[in-house]
């Protein structure tokens, strides 16, 4: 191979790494704008413990406080995601949108759905679930109050559907926190048990009905928490609107007011919750593309030399994996939402010009072992 093919080898890694480093600075940026959210204002400590208190006096003088908070925990669970959907101050710490729904078709379209739907698929899940570990201590604290007070109270029949609702979210919420479905750890294991059921069944080590029995139960276990989730808390803020008279009319003042408590102290628990999940995987970005992305760039550029043609080769060989290892650390990134100003919290969104982009979604597809930052 000619000199002119090694320099415009080099010229290409000095790119590459001119890229990466620009990767690295806007990442470690982000993580000082994050650092300085780190000490909460007066202002809002304050806040905070003003509205603990007021529903605490609010308890000890209002008879009917039980229900009024219940209710509006479950307008809470009902309006929460639509928060997300507010016009945030902030700077987003995003790249730009990949723009509106009929180029988003256009390009779903270009890169073929059906032939990338359970990348595509697992990218959102991914989003969908680490956003909502950050939710979980505040709605954990939230309904297993609305449990207590249903314990100490006289709801009836209406009691246990409010205890069985409540109950049913924490156990959604404490999973996500303990098994943190959005890790590829967590998706390893669904295989694993997928492929031990497989030999199971198809080399006769126990009998049929021992493998599929307990398999069905705690997927019909698992259906029925998602269900009574992420589904019914509507139909059981209905049932509470429809046979509790209190809550209506001049009642609902109460319940207004505390719906207003409980955003507050939820996105101010969520957005201590999300900020440490968003300094942790910016800080596992930055690790991977310094260790896995950069050094072996870095290296490549070192020892790429006309003299020795094996060294093109060593190039040649580890482009894909660090490409499709670069690709991957960009598919999710962090944005700021915050409520007129203040109550920020951290998501992490999926970025839609980089997975709907045709050669990016090929090469994640075909490269499902690059390292990965979720």
């Amino acid at each position: 191979m000619d000199g002119g093919s090694y320099d415009a080898v080099r010229d290409h890694l000095d790119r590459l790494i001119a890229s990466v480093r620009r990767e690295l600075d806007e990442e470690v940026g982000a993580l000082g704008r994050l650092e300085r959210h780190d000490v909460r204002s007066d202002v809002s400590n304050l806040i905070v413990a003003d509205l603990i208190l007021a529903n605490v006096l609010l308890w000890l003088v209002v008879p009917g406080y039980a229900i009024y908070w219940i209710t509006a925990s479950f307008f809470l669970y009902v309006i929460n995601p639509f928060l997300l959907l507010i016009p945030s101050t902030g700077d987003g710490s995003a790249r730009a949108p990949a723009g509106d729904g009929s180029r988003i078709t256009d390009r779903l379209g270009e890169i073929g759905l059906a032939d990338h739907r359970w990348l595509i698929a697992r990218v959102f899940w991914n989003s969908f679930f680490i956003n909502s570990q950050p939710l979980a201590p505040a709605f954990i604290a939230i309904y297993g109050l609305d449990i207590i007070f249903v314990l100490l109270g006289n709801l009836g029949l209406l009691g246990w559907l409010i205890v069985f609702q409540s109950a049913a979210i924490m156990l959604f919420y404490l999973a996500i926190a303990v098994l943190r479905p959005y890790t590829g750890g967590f998706l390893d294991s669904l295989i694993g048990i997928q492929n031990r059921v497989y030999r199971k069944i198809h080399r006769r080590v126990e009998p049929l009905w021992r493998v599929v029995l307990p398999i069905g139960i705690a997927a019909g276990f698992v259906a029925l928490v998602l269900i009574a989730a992420m589904i019914l808390p509507g139909f059981t803020l209905g049932v509470i609107w429809n046979s509790r008279a209190i809550v209506s009319g001049a009642g609902f003042i109460p319940v207004l007011f505390i719906l207003i408590c409980q955003v507050v102290l939820v996105r101010y628990a969520q957005g201590e919750s999300s900020r440490r999940l968003a300094r942790q995987l910016r800080q596992r970005k930055v690790s991977t593309l310094e260790k896995y992305v950069l050094a072996p760039l870095l290296e490549c550029r070192r020892v790429i030399d006309r003299s020795v043609p094996a060294s093109l080769d060593q190039y040649v060989n580890a482009y894909s994996d660090i490409r499709a290892t670069f690709l991957s650390s960009r598919v999710y990134r962090v944005q700021v939402q915050d409520l007129g100003g203040v109550l920020p919290i951290w998501v992490v969104v999926p970025d839609l010009d980089l997975l709907l982009n045709p050669d990016t979604i090929r090469i994640l597809d075909e490269r499902p072992d690059s390292r990965q930052i979720l």
